[in-house]
């Protein structure tokens, strides 16, 4: 088998995910869900009202589960399980939080596979910075406690997975095994620095094909990792409905939906 390429990474944003029927919560009133957004997406907004946040993310884990994969998702995971038993190396970054990616996976590659805003399917002790592999949905859309639901988001089998619903405090709000402190979304919140970026420049800075699909080329710092491929000397190649903001960055453009362009463009590699 013949590969054009031999380093490549994948950049994807909430366009790979919209054909999936995963929403782009906030609205043009910057609004959640009819929350502020630093009420439930940040660290503040956590320590004011913890309830509240967990209610949020509660349902957005229960919504996350109601969507599938698309042909998008299932031809990257395909690609990195190829390059992966022909040694070569193909590095997915992904800005959603949908557990989509992780899904089509089924068995992640995990060292190639950066989730740089977190995901719905893990959660993190307060205290000590633990991660769990995380499903449960906590509470209702009203805020009332759910007492035994979980929901079947891809859990990732190298972390400890809370198979049992962890213990909760008295207002329902689950409590760490580790240090007993309350648990969190391991979700990379306004005014926390997105995971993995390091790692991901590494990968960047060596490849030879940079593609980013469905992104708006506005949010930092994956808008500029484009930049940063191709200065390297990558190819860069952008598929999107539309060119991002960050068009000048690519070499190519590929106009359309990701479920129809990205297996077509990946068929060609």
């Amino acid at each position: 088998m013949q590969f054009r390429y031999k380093r490549i990474v994948f950049l994807t944003g909430a366009g790979i995910s919209a054909e999936s029927g995963v929403k782009t919560f906030r609205d043009a009133q910057g609004l959640w869900e009819n929350h502020k957004v630093d009420e439930v997406a940040s660290p503040q907004g956590f320590s004011r009202n913890p309830v509240l946040v967990w209610t949020f993310y509660s349902q957005r884990r229960l919504q996350a589960n109601s969507v599938q994969t698309n042909n998008a998702h299932t031809a990257l995971a395909d690609l990195l399980h190829i390059y992966e038993k022909n040694n070569l190396q193909a590095a997915l970054i992904t800005q959603n939080v949908d557990t989509l990616h992780e899904r089509a996976f089924g068995a992640l590659p995990s060292k190639h596979f950066i989730d740089i805003h977190g995901t719905l399917s893990r959660s993190r002790c307060t205290k000590c910075n633990k991660l769990f592999s995380d499903r449960w949905a906590y509470f209702d859309g009203e805020g009332k406690i759910i007492e035994d639901h979980a929901d079947h988001l891809w859990s990732n089998a190298i972390l400890q997975t809370l198979l049992t619903m962890p213990r909760r405090n008295s207002l329902g709000l689950p409590l760490s095994p580790c240090c007993s402190d309350l648990l969190r979304p391991d979700i990379v919140w306004f005014g926390e620095k997105p995971l993995g970026v390091e790692k991901a420049i590494e990968h960047l800075t060596h490849c030879d094909l940079f593609v980013a699909i469905g992104t708006s080329g506005n949010v930092f710092p994956a808008a500029g990792f484009a930049a940063v491929a191709r200065k390297a000397g990558a190819h860069t190649v952008c598929i999107n409905l539309e060119s991002p903001e960050n068009a000048h960055s690519f070499h190519e453009h590929i106009l359309g939906p990701a479920s129809e362009k990205v297996p077509e463009y990946i068929g060609k590699l």
